[in-house]
């Protein structure tokens, strides 16, 4: 399945009360199920337009997961969004003529597995973890750091009805 919108937004950001955006995103997804299991793929763009000064930002994603012998989830998740000059300047004011552009793409690598397990009737249970990596630009280093990382550790609860989990 493939999905495409655009919307015209009104002020969407607090720290620019006057600036309207366009948005648009693109998605395509493919899901095949097989023997005790599935397979989950989404493939996304985005773009933010400023109506103002019409700068443009796009950022990308590709996430799979699979669910295999019934209880098991493994998947990935690759996004690359498209920053701006604006993070450099952090909490200070914007110099006079101050306009915002790119100035580089951050990258976002994860890989997480979970198990399920039964605890409570009709809630699915499951423990898990996931790591992220990133791909930082030099001009942006200062800002994310050289290496940055991430991990999560979680437990999962979802309800569901029936027999099916």
């Amino acid at each position: 399945s493939g999905q495409y919108s655009y919307a015209r937004i009104a002020s969407p950001e607090a720290l620019f009360p006057g600036e309207n955006q366009e948005r648009m995103a693109a998605s395509i997804m493919y899901n095949r199920p097989f023997r005790n299991g599935n397979w989950a793929n989404t493939i996304l763009w985005g773009r933010t337009r400023s109506l103002e000064d019409d700068s443009i930002f796009n950022s990308y994603l590709l996430e799979s997961t699979v669910r295999f012998l019934n209880r098991n989830h493994a998947w990935t998740r690759i996004e690359n969004a498209e920053r701006s000059n604006e993070l450099i300047l952090g909490e200070n004011p914007f110099p006079p003529g101050f306009r915002e552009k790119p100035i580089g793409h951050v990258q976002a690598y994860t890989f997480g597995y979970d198990h399920d397990f039964d605890v409570i009737p009709h809630v699915a249970s499951a423990i898990g973890a996931q790591f992220t990596t990133y791909g930082v630009p030099d001009v942006l280093k200062p800002i994310y750091g050289v290496h940055p990382v991430g991990v999560a550790l979680f437990l999962r609860l979802r309800p569901f009805s029936g027999q099916e989990r």
